[in-house]
């Protein structure tokens, strides 16, 4: 059975006539005449009465008519949201993110580049990152550091960050140009949760130097930390890059004396079908992470 059978018999079905069906599905009367008895062969029973010249639905033939148009109408909603999804593909990218501070840039460079382009973002954890890329809810991922975890997932390095201690204004750190880990073990600092990138590479830096940290706020938005050493809560570990970028503190930060550099990477699931818009954000994106290299 093929699914012009179902649709020749579902039009012969409204209209109980052979030839004004056959007229409307441009075919002659002896070829649909035909598919009727092999659909009826195949079904083993017979769907319609001769009347005269006519034909009509019997018994049978009515209630298969009603699966027949049910399964029309679901194959008529799948069609269209197939073309939905099809749509959204073509013009939206859905992103996930723990350094969330890179974010407004690259969402501006990409409106500049692809203005009909929609990018949905959300701010999680590395484990749960790596969660949406896995199902499906995210195309791509921006982590630090690079995810490496999982065999399907693909990765490529975006960018090298180096880390700078913010300070608040009349701070003790404006008469230095770079510091040890040392002289700021005491001090408080303000930290995003544990498995967001600004977190981790503070992290990552403690450990080597042997240091435990005093957090006196920690907050799930990496840019907002920023905000909170403005308002002289305490001193923050942040991306070298974004703070030469800050209006605030482009002048207002010192460099850290063994500070290594932490990798930024772009990730997606390797079979995952690549729309034009997600090809249009993946090279914006190498673009716009490339330009902030040149400032490290």
């Amino acid at each position: 059975m093929e699914l012009r059978h179902l649709q020749y018999f579902k039009r012969v079905a409204e209209l109980e006539h052979l030839t004004k069906a056959a007229n409307e599905l441009y075919i002659t009367q002896s070829h649909l005449s035909h598919v009727i008895i092999e659909l009826e062969t195949e079904l083993g029973v017979k769907l319609f009465d001769r009347v005269g010249r006519g034909v009509r639905l019997n018994p049978c033939g009515r209630e298969f008519y009603h699966d027949v148009a049910r399964l029309f109408y679901e194959y008529e909603d799948a069609k269209k949201k197939a073309q939905d999804n099809f749509k959204r593909q073509s013009t939206q990218v859905t992103i996930v993110t723990n350094v969330s501070t890179y974010i407004p840039g690259l969402l501006k460079k990409n409106k500049q580049d692809s203005p009909s382009l929609n990018i949905q973002q959300y701010s999680a954890k590395r484990r749960k990152i790596i969660r949406m890329l896995m199902n499906g809810d995210a195309d791509f991922a921006i982590c630090c550091p690079i995810l490496t975890e999982e065999p399907e997932l693909e990765s490529i390095l975006l960018h090298l960050e180096k880390g700078v201690v913010i300070y608040p204004e009349n701070h003790w750190l404006e008469e230095h140009k770079s510091v040890s880990f040392a002289q700021i073990k005491a001090e408080n600092f303000i930290s995003v949760g544990v498995g967001f990138g600004t977190r981790d590479m503070q992290d990552a830096y403690f450990r080597e130097a042997g240091i435990l940290v005093n957090s006196s706020v920690e907050t799930t938005d990496t840019s907002s930390i920023y905000y909170f050493v403005k308002a002289g809560l305490g001193i923050a570990l942040a991306p070298k890059t974004m703070t030469l970028l800050n209006t605030d503190f482009k002048n207002q930060f010192v460099e850290i004396d063994e500070g290594p550099l932490a990798t930024i990477g772009l990730t997606w699931r390797k079979d995952h079908y690549l729309s034009e818009a997600g090809k249009a954000f993946f090279e914006t994106t190498k673009n716009y992470f490339g330009e902030l290299s040149a400032y490290i």
